[in-house]
């Protein structure tokens, strides 16, 4: 595969998804993932969550866009459409069966000490 430095991979799909498994695959192939290393691993996430904090941001200040050519970053879903026009990007959106994402959602609340929440559950599944 050759990398086109101008295109901007960006790794997508709902929380507990395997986003973060593909970020260190891809990391794992070669191609170098923008992250800052701020979220630090825990037991849901034995090997890290390869996020980059800007990203939260994209619609209010899209600037560390410029900079993530070449690149792969980590993104949710709900954000995708803040991306600005004007660049490349190769999305990969991660599938995975709603009801072990959600089991997977609520195992890492519980282990937080969060109570279930029946109705994220139901906003996420919209």
């Amino acid at each position: 595969m050759t990398l086109d430095p101008q295109e901007i991979t960006i790794v997508s799909g709902l929380p507990r998804s395997g986003t973060s498994l593909m970020m260190r695959m891809l990391a794992a192939g070669g191609l170098p993932v923008l992250i800052d290393g701020l979220r630090k691993p825990d037991p849901d996430n034995p090997r890290g969550y390869y996020e980059f904090e800007p990203v939260k941001q994209t619609k209010s200040d899209p600037s560390w866009v410029a900079g993530a050519g070449g690149k792969a970053v980590k993104m949710v879903s709900r954000l995708l459409p803040d991306l600005p026009p004007g660049y490349r990007y190769r999305v990969v959106f991660m599938r995975r069966n709603l009801e072990e994402i959600l089991a997977s959602q609520q195992r890492m609340l519980l282990r937080k000490g969060i109570p279930h929440d029946p109705v994220a559950d139901a906003e996420m599944a919209r």
